[in-house]
C-alpha cells in the first residue's frame, strides 16, 4: 500500500508558503506578505501531518516558459519545490523515509498551453504496518545530463546525471540523492530502467499515440498541457520487486467545452491505455476541470473513455442522487468559490428564505463557471486493489470525515481520514446540518483570513489521499 496526496495547489511557488518580498495586500486583516505565507504554509503542513503521503503530487506548479530546455526554470515554482523538500527532509514528524523530488520539467510552452511544471515528492524508504517499501524513482525516460539536458526515451539518448549548483543555478542532483547518500540503483526486475542509476532517469512528458495496441507517432497536445508521468518501481525489505507504480499528474484546462477533448487525449496516449502487466498499477490524477456529477447530481460519466478501458475512479456517486441535491453535492467537493458578503448569498450561512446545509454551506463551487465544484480526482487501473482506498477529500473547512450527518445523504462518500476543520478562532463553526441564519458579526468572523480567508488563500482546490 502507498498513500498519495494529488492537490492543485493554486500558482504553487515559493511565495505561496514562504513570501519575504516586503510589503502588505488587501483582505490580509493588515497581515504583510510573509505573515500570510505563514498561514499558508501552515495549512500546507497540516494536510502533510494529516495524511502522512508516501508520494505527493502537485499540480499547477510555476516552471517558467524553459522552452527548448525541459527543466522547469528557477523561478518561484522551483524554489517552492526545494523548500519543500527541505521542510519533509529535516521534520521530525515527516521524516520516516528519506525524501526525494523527481527533477520538475516544464509541461507544455507558449504559444500554446501556460507552461507549468507537477511537482512529484516521494518517499524512498517507507514503513507499512511494520514492513519495509524501498521505492525507486524509474522514469520512465532517461536525462542526457546538465542543466541544458532532455527527457528523452531509453535507447534515444545517452543517460547522464543531473548537475550540481553552479552559476546561481540550483542542485537538481540533491533531489534525488539526499545528503550523506549515494545514488541508488533501481532494482533488478523494475518495468523501466533496471540497473540504471535513479540521478539519471526523468519523468515523461512527450507521448506516443496508441493505435489498436501499437504505439504510433508523437501526440500533439495542441493549445494543451499533456500529462506529467513519473514511474516508481517498489521492493520489500529482501530487494525483491512488488509492483511498479506509473503515475500521470493531469492539469486540463479550465476553457468551458475543452476538458472532455482532453480525455480524448489521454485515452489516446499508448502509455496509458496499452496492455498492463500484472505488476503495474496506472494512476491518472489531478485536476481535470470536468465536474463529476451533472446538474441533477448523476454521474456525468465524464471519465468514460477511461473507465472503460478498466479504470475506476475513486471519487465516484454511489448511486441515484437524493432529493436534497445541495446537501449532497458538499460530500463531492474538491473546488471552493470566493466569499461574497452579501446577506442573500447564504455562504457560510443560511438566510430567512433558505437554508446552507452540511458539508457544502453554499462556499463551494466558482464563481465563474456553474455547476463546477466536484473537478479532481484519482483514478486506479491494478489487478489487486486494497480493501479500501480510504479516499478522502481533504476538506480544511467543515474537516473530515464528513460524519456531520449520519446516515449521508444518498450513501455520498465520506471520507476517511481524520482532520479537523481549519477555522481558528472562537465561533461555532461547522454547524450541523444546517447553517445559522446570517449575522453581522459572525459572518464576517466566518470570512475572516483567520478562519475561511487563508483556506481559500491557499488553494482553491481540497487535495485528495488515497492509499493505492
Amino acid at each position: 500500500m502507498t498513500k498519495i496526496l494529488v492537490w492543485n495547489l493554486q500558482t504553487f511557488g515559493i511565495n505561496k508558503i514562504n513570501n519575504t518580498t516586503p510589503g502588505y495586500a488587501d483582505g490580509y486583516a493588515g497581515l504583510n506578505n510573509l505573515q500570510t505565507s505563514v498561514w499558508r504554509r501552515r495549512l500546507v503542513y497540516r494536510t502533510l501531518q494529516y495524511t502522512q503521503p508516501d508520494i505527493i503530487v502537485l499540480v499547477e506548479v510555476g516552471s517558467g516558459d524553459s522552452y527548448p530546455n525541459d527543466l522547469a526554470t528557477l523561478t518561484g515554482g522551483m524554489e517552492g519545490c526545494i523548500y519543500l523538500l527541505n521542510f519533509l527532509r529535516t521534520s521530525l514528524v515527516y521524516n520516516a523515509g528519506d525524501w526525494r523530488l523527481v527533477p520538475p520539467l516544464r509541461v507544455g510552452r507558449s504559444p500554446g498551453s501556460k507552461p507549468e511544471t507537477v511537482a512529484v515528492l516521494y518517499r524512498g524508504r517507507s514503513n507499512v504496518n511494520g514492513n519495509i517499501i524501498n521505492r525507486y524513482f524509474s522514469g520512465p525516460n532517461v536525462w542526457t545530463g546538465g542543466y541544458a539536458g532532455v527527457s528523452v526515451r531509453p535507447a534515444v539518448g545517452v543517460p547522464a546525471p543531473y548537475p550540481v549548483a553552479a552559476m546561481g543555478n540550483p542542485d537538481i542532483l540533491s533531489m534525488l540523492v539526499p545528503p550523506m547518500t549515494m545514488p541508488r540503483v533501481i532494482p533488478p526486475g523494475s518495468q523501466h530502467n533496471p540497473g540504471l542509476q535513479e540521478d539519471r532517469v526523468a519523468a515523461r512528458t512527450r507521448f506516443l499515440e496508441d493505435n489498436h495496441g501499437v504505439a504510433g507517432g508523437f501526440l500533439d497536445f495542441g493549445v494543451y498541457r499533456p500529462p506529467y508521468m513519473t514511474t516508481f518501481v517498489e521492493t520489500n525489505n529482501a530487494g525483491v520487486v512488488q509492483r511498479n507504480l506509473s503515475i500521470f499528474g493531469v492539469h486540463s484546462p479550465a476553457v468551458a467545452g475543452d476538458q472532455g477533448v482532453f480525455i480524448d487525449y489521454l485515452a489516446s496516449m499508448h502509455d496509458v491505455v496499452s496492455a498492463r502487466p500484472a505488476n503495474e498499477t496506472r494512476i491518472v490524477a489531478g485536476d481535470f476541470n470536468l465536474n463529476l456529477l451533472d446538474a441533477l447530481g448523476n454521474d456525468a460519466q465524464v471519465y468514460q473513455p477511461l473507465t472503460l478501458l478498466g479504470y475506476t475512479p475513486l471519487l465516484q456517486p454511489p448511486g441515484p442522487p437524493p432529493a436534497n441535491l445541495d446537501a449532497y453535492r458538499g460530500y463531492f467537493a474538491t473546488h471552493i468559490r470566493n466569499k461574497n458578503y452579501t446577506k442573500v448569498s447564504r455562504f457560510l450561512w443560511s438566510d430567512n428564505a433558505n437554508a446552507a446545509p452540511y458539508p457544502g454551506y453554499n462556499y463551494i463551487g466558482s464563481n465563474r463557471v456553474a455547476n463546477f465544484y466536484s473537478i479532481d480526482n484519482i483514478l486506479v487501473w491494478t489487478s489487486a486493489p486494497p480493501p479500501n482506498y480510504n479516499t478522502t477529500i481533504m476538506n480544511h473547512v467543515t474537516g473530515t470525515p464528513l460524519n456531520g450527518v449520519m446516515p449521508a445523504p444518498g450513501g455520498a462518500p465520506r471520507g476517511s481520514l481524520n482532520l479537523p476543520d481549519g477555522f481558528t478562532t472562537a465561533v461555532a463553526w461547522p454547524p450541523a446540518p444546517i447553517a445559522p441564519n446570517w449575522a453581522l458579526g459572525t459572518s464576517a468572523n466566518l470570512c475572516s483570513w483567520a478562519n475561511y480567508g487563508y483556506i481559500l488563500g491557499t488553494s482553491d482546490h481540497f487535495a485528495l489521499y488515497a492509499d493505492v
